[in-house]
């Protein structure tokens, strides 16, 4: 069974390559739904974060996002703090879904893909993983879709700055990296996706 990371910049359209690998079957994890629900569920979790960042960081059913958007767009060393705590139980989450049995019918020579954005930050999930797929796109194009997704546009350009560098082969060395152009038109994408599945 092949392991792959699928990772992108914000805009770029990872999320679009993980339905897009959904859509020809094959399983495929999305990293930020697993955070949430571990931020939700995950009780050891909930405390180290209550101990680092106080009780207004949580909420019942998760965390409270508007600030750790806050916090971490305004302080490095807070953002790094939280992956500390976050990435250890999400790169066990991860390992548990790329190593669990091979479903009926799932072909087990098949491919299984974590979709996650900003996985150069995440090196104990990279390790698990045999190939990353980059999906890039130019900046314009990305600040454009983020904009028409209705974000505002100064906050899109700081999430933009925020993840500079971050999605480039040079950050996965050791690793088979793939690149994957999503400008327009997507098919394109579609194309390089099935020469790629290939």
């Amino acid at each position: 069974m092949k392991k792959v990371g699928v990772t992108g910049s914000i805009g770029a359209g990872k999320s679009f390559v993980g339905s897009l690998l959904r859509s020809r079957g094959f399983r495929v994890l999305d990293a930020d739904i697993a955070v949430h629900a571990l931020y939700r569920e995950n009780a050891t979790l909930r405390g180290e974060l209550t101990e680092n960042f106080g009780e207004e960081c949580l909420t019942t059913d998760g965390v409270n996002r508007d600030y750790f958007i806050r916090k971490i767009f305004s302080d490095d060393a807070a953002r790094e703090r939280l992956e500390s705590i976050v990435y250890p139980h999400l790169t066990r989450y991860v390992k548990g879904f790329l190593e669990a049995p091979v479903r009926d019918g799932e072909n087990p020579q098949s491919i299984r893909f974590v979709e996650a954005a900003l996985l150069s930050r995440a090196p104990g999930i990279v390790a698990l993983l045999d190939e990353i797929w980059i999906v890039d796109a130019p900046e314009a194009v990305r600040l454009e879709r983020l904009v028409n997704r209705g974000m505002d546009r100064g906050d899109a350009l700081r999430r933009i700055e925020n993840q500079r560098g971050e999605c480039v082969a040079e950050r996965f060395a050791g690793k088979t990296v793939r690149l994957l152009e999503n400008a327009n038109p997507h098919d394109s994408l579609d194309l390089r996706l099935d020469f790629l599945l290939r």
